[in-house]
């Protein structure tokens, strides 16, 4: 009871500024769905608003798989497959099996996404299914498939997996923009490209017709660098995303322990500016701006346009990285 009397009082008082801009506007709330979770259930109680009202997109409990990527046989994978929303339903997801797509299973680890499963309401619950597999032989258009016990099943669009030696060619990061957050956001992974393009998020998200080339995890070459992604809800209702393979940040970010920045894992590799911002043969600069907190919150945009760049400098943003601001370099 002591959470419930700290949040309705953290949320109901009239001195409030969320009780009163929440109360005054349930249809500010907004994607990504963990943020659009935690203030339905504030709302619920601050304002008497239903939360399938508020949530109706996730009554109906739904799981998204994710492809791995491009992977190489006698490489062993570790991390996450794919993310289950219970819904309305206050089940959990049970006993969890992944079918790799080479005619092996292995069990899930699951775990609450943070942010959601509000304790009071028990629902709105949100889980990652995480799991480890070595390929042994190649395969093309691999379907993963996540089985649960409770809340149904999924399986990922189709990816490959090569032969150990074989090259890795460059695929596109597309980048995406919220207009309304002024925020931007780049993703290589087939899978978020399909669910953004096709209205995830109520379409919110579009693309902004930039793109740069990386390349896939899986074998990829030996002179690039792994670049990570970081999660964070702290600026709520905002969220953010970083991008980071310089191995400071990296390190300063994971020793928070997710109190701020969450580690998502790796999204794709790129070669690496030198200290003077340029880039090895073959190679094209990214530049990394920051918008140094405009609207309340951090956002990173890159870009190997230096108008764009030119741009959004004049706009405020700063530089960040090598040299004049380069942050990873593009294979072309």
């Amino acid at each position: 009871m002591s959470q419930f009397r700290t949040l309705l009082t953290a949320l109901a008082s009239p001195m409030s500024p969320s009780s009163r801009f929440l109360c005054a506007d349930p249809a500010v709330i907004a994607p990504p769905p963990a943020a659009q979770r935690r203030w339905a259930n504030r709302l619920a109680i601050c304002c008497g608003v239903a939360l399938a009202t508020l949530t109706a997109s996730a009554a109906v409990a739904s799981c998204v798989a994710r492809d791995l990527g491009t992977r190489t046989v006698g490489v062993a994978f570790n991390g996450q497959v794919g993310t289950i929303d219970a819904g309305n339903s206050s089940s959990p997801p049970g006993s969890v099996t992944i079918n790799w797509g080479d005619q092996t299973t292995s069990g899930g680890q699951v775990q609450v996404l943070p942010g959601t499963c509000f304790p009071i309401v028990n629902l709105h619950c949100a889980y990652t299914v995480s799991g480890g597999h070595t390929y042994s032989e190649p395969l093309t258009g691999v379907n993963l498939r996540i089985q649960t016990a409770n809340l149904g099943s999924c399986s990922s669009s189709g990816f490959d997996v090569v032969a150990s030696g074989s090259p890795s060619p460059p695929i596109p990061a597309v980048e995406y923009y919220y207009a309304d957050w002024n925020f931007y956001f780049v993703t290589a992974a087939a899978d978020e490209i399909a669910a953004l393009d096709g209205g995830a998020f109520n379409g919110l998200w579009k693309r902004t017709g930039q793109q740069f080339n990386v390349y896939a995890l899986a074998n990829a070459p030996a002179s690039s660098s792994t670049v990570w992604r970081f999660f964070s809800t702290i600026f709520d209702p905002k969220s953010s995303h970083f991008y980071t393979a310089n191995v400071d940040e990296y390190n300063a970010l994971v020793a928070e322990n997710g109190t701020g920045w969450q580690l998502e894992g790796p999204v794709f590799s790129t070669p690496m500016p030198a200290a003077d911002g340029s880039c090895p043969s073959g190679s094209i600069p990214i530049y990394r701006m920051y918008n140094n907190g405009q609207g309340g919150a951090p956002n990173h945009r890159f870009t190997t346009d230096a108008n764009v760049r030119a741009t959004m400098l004049a706009a405020g943003w700063i530089p960040e990285g090598q040299g004049i601001g380069v942050g990873f370099c593009s294979p072309q």
